[in-house]
């Protein structure tokens, strides 16, 4: 099976597929210098990035050289998502997410052919900018400059700082399991603490909150806490006066944390919390039905489901 590799994943992708027996065609020049790759042939199947997220890849061919693609980064990645699916006599086109695990895993692959700064690819997935960051520190090494010691523990240390300043105003992208993608939002950051940010964001328009089936009303406030890496996000809700309306926690794939936005995967079950009652999980039936059509492992619906357990018990 003769496949086309392209995208900030195809460095220890091709690494991944070659060593299973894939054959790799139509190499860029770098490809060719780091595997040896020289054979130009008609593909049976391509990957390419994602023009929608940068977290997400496309594979796309003939429907049984898809499948067993698909099939194999499933097998390799526990958290893969395949966020949709569109087939059509013998074509298909897969869309399928790496969160932030299998973006480390993927790091570990590429850190064999190549220099490959900590957080590569979670950089990569970031925007423009920091993928270009990604791209001169590893320049830099690779012409020997820097050393690539020195250079690991510098960006390291850059990550670690690497949260969106206080009074600026971030997105929230949050993409479901079938490949929808929402952007909430226009959040303002009102504090930081290392990797963890407070957003705050005013409510405008009259409604019901979602889970929690509280009233809506124009001048609540929502208090989002986020922390890089951890799997969960917690709303909380709050009158104009400041009275608590409730929290609500949002189980999701390791959040990411960029300067300008946060970015995960949400895994549908939630945990909601009114003031004075019990701790509620919901949706679970949702995240059933995202293993029931393969679009996570059951291995990712077990994990979700435990820290739903964990948050409903703590309440942190």
């Amino acid at each position: 099976m003769r496949i086309s590799i392209r995208g900030i994943y195809s460095t220890a992708l091709i690494l991944l597929l070659k060593e299973a027996g894939f054959t790799i065609v139509n190499p860029t020049r770098s490809q060719t210098q780091r595997f040896g790759i020289t054979i130009r042939d008609e593909a049976d199947a391509m990957i390419t990035g994602s023009s929608m997220d940068r977290s997400c890849i496309e594979v796309k061919g003939l429907a049984e050289v898809v499948r067993e693609v698909v099939d194999f980064l499933r097998k390799n990645f526990h958290d893969l998502i395949i966020l949709n699916r569109f087939s059509k006599d013998s074509f298909e086109k897969v869309r399928a997410a790496f969160p932030n695990e299998s973006k480390f895993k993927l790091d570990e692959l590429r850190s064999k052919v190549s220099y490959t700064v900590p957080y590569h690819h979670y950089c990569r997935a970031g925007g423009e900018g920091l993928s270009s960051m990604v791209s001169f520190a590893e320049d830099l090494v690779e012409r020997g400059l820097v050393p690539a010691d020195e250079m690991s523990k510098m960006f390291e240390e850059q990550v670690s700082q690497m949260v969106p300043r206080l009074g600026v105003a971030v997105k929230i992208i949050h993409v479901k399991t079938f490949g929808k993608r929402i952007a909430l939002g226009s959040y303002k950051v009102v504090r930081k603490e290392e990797e963890k940010v407070l957003l705050q964001k005013r409510i405008l328009s009259p409604g019901t909150y979602d889970g929690l089936n509280v009233e809506k009303s124009p001048g609540d406030y929502a208090v989002v806490e986020v922390e890089r890496f951890r799997p969960w996000t917690k709303t909380s809700y709050y009158s104009i006066s400041g009275e608590l309306k409730g929290h609500y926690y949002n189980i999701s794939t390791p959040v990411s944390v960029y300067p300008d936005h946060v970015h995960y995967f949400d895994l549908e079950i939630d945990v909601a919390v009114k003031p004075n009652s019990e701790a509620e999980i919901i949706d679970a039936d949702l995240l059933d039905k995202a293993v029931e059509e393969n679009r996570i492992r059951k291995e990712l619906r077990d994990e979700a489901l435990r820290i739903a357990e964990e948050l409903a018990s703590k309440q942190p």
